[in-house]
């Protein structure tokens, strides 16, 4: 029996009576600690990884002690052609900015005891029991935690509760105290480690209480608001012009030249990169990837924004390259 009395807990509005969006997944502490299930479970000789992608990504690997190769991609996002899979290999393959639902879902679908799907970028994506994949709550939500994994072996047992699971960044960044909120936000990240934890309860209710439908509809109406205004100065190979209504992460703004981002905040937008450290990752080659991290701008479209605000970051681009 719960206890009786006392002072009243944060107010989290009572969730509908509509199944969690990824009723069908393992609610995980983590994207990171997902990708450590998949590894533990495989038990792979080798995994590919993309050289594009964010050192959370190696963590599980480093620790598993399992040998990784990197593979390089196309300037369309894709894996290049010379290298695939084989037998008793995993290959990490990422829906980058949420954009590639049909690609990734197409390679899974040939090889889906090789390829697993990093949704981490596009948390509205659905898995298949049949099919590794896993997302992250935390890119997408305020929530101190969280992270979807499907697959075939989803059920592999209880894990321990999350230990990230305090808001003090949180609720700062609430308050207005965006300045404080932003040193209590790193220090949460770096102590999300890559252990098998239980997503946190807090964090189950508050994602119970969001509106989903509507989340996904704001961040797609806002990426296509953007892409109308901003499509003449991106470069990028990757089609948007049919974007399924996928709610994706961000807009990815590929200019021909790189961008000043002191610049851009100075005038109060803020945008970060993906990933500083592949430019001084070690590896040979690679030159496409180094140059995508450094000139890349991966434009906020989440659902705290409107048409008003999406016009306000076509403007301030717009001024910044001229």
């Amino acid at each position: 029996m719960s206890a009786i009395g006392g002072f009243l807990p944060l107010e989290i509005p009572a969730p509908p009576a509509a199944e969690p969006y990824h009723a069908g997944a393992a609610a995980l502490a983590s994207g990171r600690a997902c990708w450590h299930v998949v590894v533990r479970a495989c038990r792979p000789r080798r995994v590919l990884l993309p050289f594009y992608v964010c050192d959370a990504a190696l963590q599980p690997l480093a620790v598993s002690g399992t040998p990784l190769e990197f593979y390089p991609i196309t300037e369309a996002f894709r894996p290049a052609a010379d290298r695939t899979a084989e037998v008793g290999e995993l290959m990490l393959v990422v829906n980058y900015f949420g954009v590639m639902a049909a690609f990734v879902g197409s390679s899974a679908s040939r090889h889906p005891d090789r390829i697993v799907v990093d949704d981490t970028q596009a948390f509205f994506r659905r898995g298949h029991p049949d099919r590794w994949s896993f997302n992250s709550a935390r890119k997408f939500f305020g929530v101190p935690d969280g992270g979807y994994l499907y697959g075939p072996s989803t059920g592999v047992g209880s894990f321990p509760p999350s230990d990230v699971d305090d808001c003090d960044h949180l609720l700062t960044r609430l308050a207005g105290e965006d300045g404080r909120a932003w040193d209590q936000f790193r220090r949460h990240e770096a102590r999300i480690g890559v252990e098998p934890r239980a997503m946190s309860v807090i964090s189950q209710r508050l994602l119970a209480a969001v509106d989903m439908a509507w989340a996904r509809r704001r961040r797609q109406s806002n990426f296509e608001t953007l892409h109308r205004r901003l499509r003449r100065l991106n470069t990028i190979a990757v089609p948007l012009d049919d974007v399924a209504s996928d709610g994706p992460m961000c807009y990815p703004l590929l200019p021909n030249a790189d961008v000043d981002r002191t610049a851009l905040s100075r005038q109060g937008l803020f945008v970060p990169t993906l990933w500083p450290e592949i430019e001084s990752r070690d590896g040979r080659g690679f030159e496409w990837e180094r140059l995508a991290a450094r000139r890349l701008l991966p434009l906020p479209i989440d659902h705290r924004y409107g048409p008003d605000d999406m016009e306000t970051i076509a403007q301030t681009l717009l001024r910044v390259l001229s």
